[in-house]
């Protein structure tokens, strides 16, 4: 099979194909209601993309969900909850396969598992630009858009980082951008809605899409993008397109129609920035920063710890390399800090 082929798999004679049933389930069973900085209501959807490899090895899926289910909060009714609870993982996984081994290693921390099928999706590790990677572009946009789609607020994140803070009450103290990512170690304010990222590489680790008509627009036109060059076979990845995709309507139509805006590279930390994440202590606005060096301990400098919500590490080997990495920012993060999520804003639910 092609990469053209492919590509049709999720995408039918005119248009992308619609969510499955099972999808619409979980979506509309774990989303949260929350309040924006304007005392809106948000509905949010937590989403997230694996592999069937995913689930072996080191158990990097499961501290990832471990750190989602130590961000807990409370109902206004009193009910104790947590983010992982919330979250819908996609399962990429052959035609007429499950999701089972998600729900497996899932369950205990409440998050729910839906399949996307598609034959290219093995149980192998999926190597750097092969026909599983190209497939597994088509297959997160797609899962972007299908809740987008449901109006739902789209919260995605990469299964290969951990979480300190909350990360909700941070989008939300932003209720006027409607498309954030997370970029490179940079001095920038993301309080600004804009109509084009700043020139520095974006990271779609994660993504946080509001619920408006244009922003899925701009999603659906992302994976058109997609198709089209993987039927001019050009294929591309959606890392490599979603800035351009954002920027060509944003720019056209304004703020007030698409705004853009790139998160803090110190708050969601990277490990292509550094082991330390990102420092711009004392720079200029737009400047470059860098990842601050470890101390003899092995420590990274606590005032730069103490602003993390998460730390992504994309850029760390195989899977049960970025495992022990994520292993040990925990780690530092509880000696340096305190308990995880024990520097969280406040979050104000709607249930």
């Amino acid at each position: 099979m092609t990469v053209a082929q492919m590509s049709e798999w999720f995408w039918g004679p005119s248009a992308a194909r619609l969510p499955g049933k099972d999808f619409v389930e979980a979506v509309q069973a774990s989303h949260l209601r929350v309040y924006d900085g304007r005392g809106r209501e948000r509905k949010i959807s937590i989403l997230s993309i694996a592999s069937e490899f995913s689930f072996m090895g080191d158990g990097m899926w499961q501290l990832f969900l471990q750190s989602l289910q130590n961000i807990t909060f409370a109902h206004r009714d009193g009910r104790q909850d947590h983010l992982a609870a919330h979250l819908v993982a996609t399962v990429m996984t052959l035609p007429n396969g499950t999701a089972d081994s998600c729900t497996r290693v899932s369950q205990p921390y409440g998050a729910r598992c839906v399949p996307i099928t598609c034959p290219m999706f093995t149980h192998e590790n999926y190597g750097y630009k092969s026909p599983p990677f190209y497939a597994l572009s088509f297959a997160k946009i797609q899962t972007i858009l299908d809740a987008l789609t449901l109006n739902f607020d789209v919260f995605f994140l990469d299964g290969d980082q951990v979480f300190f803070r909350n990360p909700l009450p941070y989008f939300m103290a932003r209720p006027d951008v409607d498309v954030m990512v997370s970029g490179e170690c940079q001095r920038r304010d993301d309080t600004i809605p804009l109509d084009r990222f700043p020139r520095v590489a974006n990271n779609i680790g994660v993504l946080y899409f509001r619920a408006r008509p244009m922003v899925a627009r701009a999603v659906v036109n992302w994976m058109a993008w997609l198709v089209n060059l993987a039927q001019w076979s050009r294929p591309s990845l959606d890392q490599s397109t979603f800035g351009a995709a954002m920027e060509w309507m944003s720019t056209d139509l304004g703020t007030k129609v698409l705004s853009l805006s790139m998160l803090l590279g110190e708050t969601f930390s990277q490990w292509c920035m550094g082991p330390c994440g990102c420092n711009t202590t004392r720079l200029p606005m737009g400047q470059r920063g860098q990842s601050p060096g470890r101390g003899p301990d092995g420590m990274c400098p606590v005032a730069t710890v103490r602003q993390w919500v998460s730390f992504h590490v994309p850029c760390d080997g195989d899977m049960n390399q970025k495992a022990r990495t994520m292993r040990e920012l925990l780690a530092m993060y509880q000696r340096l800090v305190g308990p995880v999520h024990s520097l969280s804003a406040p979050m104000a639910t709607a249930t």
